[in-house]
């Protein structure tokens, strides 16, 4: 008997950073998931940023494998350190990971990701609540009850064991009525190199027979647009022609970026004008936006800087990949 393979999942990368797909994050298979994939007959090849998990069929079309319900995790790990910064982040709280699956519907990633605790066996649980005594559970995600235990006042955490990998709930009560809970996924594979986020996939009837294809969409982060003009101008006039404006606004497709005139002292977390003129000897003028703008790699276009009606630059830099924020200096002389 001879067997072919067949897709089982796609997963593509899209960002808006980029303009559409792109290869921004790699995906890591950690050994549970090889050892999955083994009882699947299964096979996962990465080709220009896109994710391919093939099964093997023999000659009827008929898979090889258990694939039917089967759970498979990757790591998601940006190929730029710069991925967090140009992208939304999810809404989570500190130390969460996001996770991405397909658990209110089968054939879609769910709408946004949920946070889990990445970590490896016999985790430390370090409570969220400062309360003592305090009551710990864990379950299952269906409810099972697993393991319990009472923090008292010299008790800073409870280490708990005996549990396989998978995803857990971990409660956590005292008294008043004050409680809290999180997830827990316990993956020693990604655990030991911890990826960005995570991905989990589960396999239906319906992608087993004709196969189905999943994008993980990330919307750009924003940024609000400071130009810091440094001159010395020939006479308060001149100084007063300088202006900041958005020409490129139908050519993007995109609102048109109002900016504001400011004088310092600009306070706040703008920067200090004796940093950007120490010796005291220009003047100094600030255009901020008005409302924030999408981090894009190319553009938008089309914000110049005007003196005395003339055009002196046709497009101002723009805050790129690198940039941790969107705060630029120009010199005119």
């Amino acid at each position: 008997m001879n067997s072919a393979f067949r897709r089982l999942w796609t997963v593509a990368v899209s960002h808006d950073f980029r303009g559409g797909p792109c290869d921004d994050l790699a995906f890591m298979v950690p050994p549970a998931t090889r050892d999955t994939l083994a009882g699947m007959h299964a096979l996962v090849r990465e080709l220009d940023g896109m994710l391919h998990v093939l099964i093997a069929v023999d000659d009827e079309g008929n898979p090889l494998g258990d694939c039917v319900g089967r759970r498979l995790l990757f790591g998601l790990a940006p190929r730029s350190p710069s991925f967090t910064q140009y992208t939304q982040l999810p809404a989570l709280p500190p130390g969460e990971t996001p996770l991405f699956a397909n658990e209110a519907s089968a054939d879609a990633l769910d709408a946004a990701p949920r946070g889990v605790n990445l970590a490896g066996p016999a985790p430390s649980i370090a409570p969220r609540l400062a309360a003592r005594p305090l009551d710990l559970s864990i379950t299952r995600p269906d409810g099972t009850p697993l393991a319990s235990a009472r923090l008292g006042p010299a008790d800073a955490d409870w280490v708990f064991r005996g549990a396989d990998a998978g995803e857990f709930v971990v409660s956590e009560s005292a008294a008043g009525g004050l409680s809290a809970s999180r997830r827990l996924l316990v993956e020693p594979g990604l655990a030991a190199d911890p990826p960005w986020g995570v991905l989990s996939l589960t396999a239906s009837a319906g992608h087993v027979a004709n196969g189905q294809a999943f994008t993980l969409a990330f919307s750009a982060g924003s940024a609000l647009l400071r130009y810091y003009v440094v001159v010395k101008p020939a006479s308060d006039a001149d100084f007063a022609s300088i202006q900041v404006e958005d020409h490129g606004a139908a050519g993007d497709g995109r609102p048109t970026v109002a900016f504001t005139r400011l004088l310092p002292p600009f306070g706040g977390d703008r920067l200090a004008p004796a940093l950007l003129d120490p010796g005291g000897t220009r003047r100094i003028v600030l255009f901020e936006a008005q409302t924030p703008v999408a981090r894009r790699a190319a553009g938008p276009h089309g914000f110049e800087l005007h003196r005395n009606g003339e055009v002196l630059i046709g497009n101002l830099p723009q805050p790129g990949a690198e940039r941790s924020d969107a705060q630029f200096v120009v010199h005119l002389r």
